[in-house]
C-alpha cells in the first residue's frame, strides 16, 4: 500500500477555499484505479495549516494520478494560494494487524 502525506500552509482567509477544492476533487480522485482512500485533514490550532493523506494500491496508480488532469486542475486552484512549498511524503506501508 502507497500512503502519500502532503503538507501545505494557506492564508487563513484561503483555508476554507483550499478545504472545499479538495473535498470537491476527493470523489474523483476516489474513483481513480488504484485509489483506496483521501483525507483532508486540519489543524485546530494552526488555522493555515492543511494535510492531504491518501492511499493506492501500488506506485504506478500513484504516478498516474500525477501525470493526469485531475492532479494538474487541482495544482492549478491550489498552488497560488500556499504561502509555501508543499512537503510531500510518500510511504510503501503493509497494515501489520
Amino acid at each position: 500500500m502507497i500512503y502519500v502525506e502532503v503538507n501545505f500552509t494557506v492564508a487563513p482567509t484561503d483555508r476554507a477555499a483550499a478545504i472545499t477544492c479538495l473535498t470537491d476533487e476527493a470523489p474523483q480522485m476516489r474513483a481513480l484505479p488504484g485509489n483506496r482512500a483521501v483525507r483532508v485533514l486540519t489543524d485546530p490550532g494552526d488555522k493555515s495549516a492543511i494535510t492531504l493523506l491518501h492511499r493506492w494500491d501500488d506506485l504506478a496508480s500513484l504516478d498516474a494520478y500525477r501525470a493526469g488532469p485531475l492532479f494538474a486542475a487541482v495544482g492549478s486552484i491550489l498552488r497560488p494560494m500556499m504561502t509555501g512549498s508543499p512537503r510531500t511524503m510518500v510511504y510503501d506501508a503493509r497494515p501489520i494487524g
